[in-house]
C-alpha cells in the first residue's frame, strides 16, 4: 500500500542523529542508523539506505509483531507485498503492517535510491539487527544485489533476536531449527557481522 506521507520524520528542524554509518567499499550500499524516531505516539527505530542502481534487494519474509513504513527520499524502488512487485517513487510511502509478507524496497536499474525505514515498536534487538547489517555492508559481505548473504542476516537475525521470518514456515520452527541453523553457517563464513 503506497500513502501519502505521514509526518517525515527527518524533514524536522533536527532530524534523528545518525548513530553509525557504514558503506560498502564498491559504493553500491550505504546504511546509517538513527536515534529512534518518536511518530503518533510510538517509537519506532529509524535507517536510511542509499542502493545503487539495481542494488538493495533482500529476499521476502514478514515480521509477527513489527510494523514498518519506507519513505521513498529519492529514486524509484520495486518492492514486494503479498507476492506482487510493486513500484514507488520518491515522495511516497510504503506501509507493511506486522504480519505481511513483503520484500523490502530496492533500487530499481535506472538508478540509485535512498529510503528512511521505520520499525515499530523500536527495541534493543532492532538497533542490535541495523548495526549488524551496517558491519557486514562495511566489510563488503554483500551480495551481487547488495546486500547481505541470507546466511549472514540469519546470522545477525539469531543473534539479535530481531523480528524476522521466512513466509510459509511455522515461527517456532524458524526460532529453534532454522535460524540457528543458517546462523552457525553465517558464523562458520563470517567472523563479524
Amino acid at each position: 500500500m503506497i500513502v501519502e506521507a505521514p509526518t517525515d520524520p527527518l524533514s524536522t528542524p533536527q532530524p534523528p542523529l545518525v548513530v553509525g554509518r557504514y558503506r560498502s567499499a564498491d559504493g553500491r550500499a550505504e546504511v546509517a542508523l538513527r536515534t529512534g524516531v518518536w511518530l503518533d505516539g510510538a517509537w519506532w527505530s529509524c535507517l536510511d539506505r542509499t542502493f545503487q542502481a539495481g542494488a538493495g534487494f533482500l529476499v521476502p519474509h514478514s515480521h509477527a509483531h513489527t510494523d514498518e513504513v519506507h519513505f521513498i527520499r529519492d529514486g524509484v524502488v520495486r518492492y514486494i507485498k503479498r507476492g506482487r512487485v510493486r513500484t514507488a517513487r520518491a515522495g511516497e510511502v510504503i506501509v507493511f503492517p506486522a504480519g505481511t509478507v513483503h520484500a523490502d524496497p530496492w533500487a530499481t536499474k535506472a538508478g540509485p535510491a535512498t529510503i528512511t525505514s521505520l520499525l515499530s515498536p523500536a527495541g534493543p534487538e532492532w538497533v542490535e539487527f541495523g548495526l549488524g547489517v551496517g558491519r557486514a555492508t562495511r566489510n563488503g559481505q554483500l551480495t551481487r544485489r547488495g546486500q547481505p548473504p541470507m546466511p549472514l542476516v540469519m546470522k545477525i537475525v539469531h543473534e539479535s533476536g530481531a523480528d524476522v521470518l521466512a513466509p510459509g514456515l511455522p515461527a517456532a520452527l524458524q526460532r529453534r531449527v532454522v535460524f540457528p541453523a543458517l546462523a552457525a553457517i553465517g558464523r562458520l563464513f563470517w567472523k563479524e557481522s
